[in-house]
């Protein structure tokens, strides 16, 4: 499941004109064309949300049998590391603005994963990379969901859904 997060969260900063990747790539042939995004995960805990995970049931659609809910919520820290190519034209000051845009493009993360805040590292030189570095860490909630029609179920399908909503 997490791996399927990152791959969201990556997608997400993707859509907002950021060029992102997951950590450790094979190959890193686009730092050199200006900021960049590395996305991991440095820590991820699976909460219960008591009662045998149990929420409540949904209504089946068309007549059809209602479903059981079940759930669970993640406490995750993502981590972004931002690389921007040395030159004139890129900087340290392209690790600021990359940090700034990242920033904005979290209204875009799926309804499921909630941002709740960011912390930004200081710019440092990588000599080995030839590019500036800033690490960035995103402490976010991830609610998951289950369906069930009844039966003797093993959940092993939990899927990233929108926050839970009491309907008050």
């Amino acid at each position: 499941m997490l791996n399927d997060i990152l791959d969201a969260v990556v997608n997400a900063i993707k859509s907002a004109g950021i060029n992102a990747f997951r950590e450790f790539p094979e190959k890193r042939d686009d730092l050199k064309s200006g900021a960049s995004v590395s996305v991991g995960a440095d820590s991820c805990k699976c909460l219960s949300s008591g009662l045998g995970e149990y929420l409540g049931t949904r209504a089946g659609a068309g007549g059809s049998g209602d479903a059981e809910l079940f759930g669970r919520r993640l406490e995750l820290e993502l981590r972004f590391e931002i690389y921007s190519p040395f030159g004139a034209a890129y900087g340290a000051a392209d690790c600021v603005r990359c940090a700034d845009s990242l920033r904005e493009c979290f209204g875009v993360l799926p309804p499921g994963l909630k941002a709740l805040d960011m912390e930004c590292g200081e710019i440092k030189a990588d000599e080995e990379l030839s590019c500036f570095r800033c690490s960035c860490a995103l402490h976010a909630l991830a609610f998951l969901v289950a369906e069930s029609t009844g039966g003797e179920t093993e959940f092993l399908d939990f899927v990233l859904k929108g926050t839970v909503d009491s309907g008050n």
